[in-house]
């Protein structure tokens, strides 16, 4: 996963922010994993920006009118720090 950050977003593979959204799996009643390939994505190499995203609601158009949850994560030298969480209708 690291690799492909690099080359597509050029976004520093040891330091850099993951802005989640995941759809509502009513099958199984709970949200997909963070890392799992349902979940959509974007790299941000800074808090203001990936914040700025995280807070407008059309940072996913492709799942506008969804339930989504939202995870900010700060991803350093491969721990992941949950910043920010929340559902939008």
């Amino acid at each position: 996963m690291n690799a492909a950050i690099d080359s597509e977003k050029n976004v520093d593979v040891d330091d850099y922010f993951l802005l989640a959204a995941r759809v509502w799996n009513s099958k199984k009643e709970d949200y997909p994993a963070v890392d799992d390939s349902a979940t959509s994505q974007k790299y941000f190499n800074n808090f203001p920006d990936a914040e700025k995203s995280f807070q407008n609601s059309d940072s996913f158009p492709e799942l506008k009118g969804k339930d989504i949850k939202l995870d900010l994560i700060h991803v350093r030298y491969g721990i992941n720090r949950f910043l920010l969480s929340r559902i939008v209708f």
